[in-house]
């Protein structure tokens, strides 16, 4: 009985390490802006700006792939937060790019 309990803790160790060392070297870095984006668009996921979900439509923002208009529920001053949070996001700090903002 002992040993199996002694082999059960080992292997959750070796498991963990494992799981520790897959996450460092599958860490995909996210844009910064990404959840603030996310955060100000209705969220209600519901595609009708032809990406399957808000968040993947913040990156095509961020990609300058969509409009803001196309978010279909959004409001005039939804885009014009996006846009201030857009234009005043510290690029420097972060170490990303600059987007023009398309309305």
């Amino acid at each position: 009985m002992t040993i199996v309990i002694i082999l059960a803790a080992v292997i959750s160790v070796v498991l963990a390490v494992l799981l520790w060392v897959a996450s460092v070297a599958l860490h995909v870095e996210e844009d910064p802006r990404l959840q603030g984006i996310v955060d100000l668009l209705p969220n209600q996921n519901c595609g009708l700006c032809g990406n399957p979900g808000c968040k993947a439509m913040a990156q095509a923002i961020l990609d300058e792939d969509s409009k803001l208009s196309q978010c279909k529920p959004g409001t005039a001053d939804m885009r014009e937060d996006i846009k201030e949070y857009l234009e005043s996001f510290d690029n420097d700090k972060h170490d990303v790019e600059a987007i023009k903002v398309k309305m």
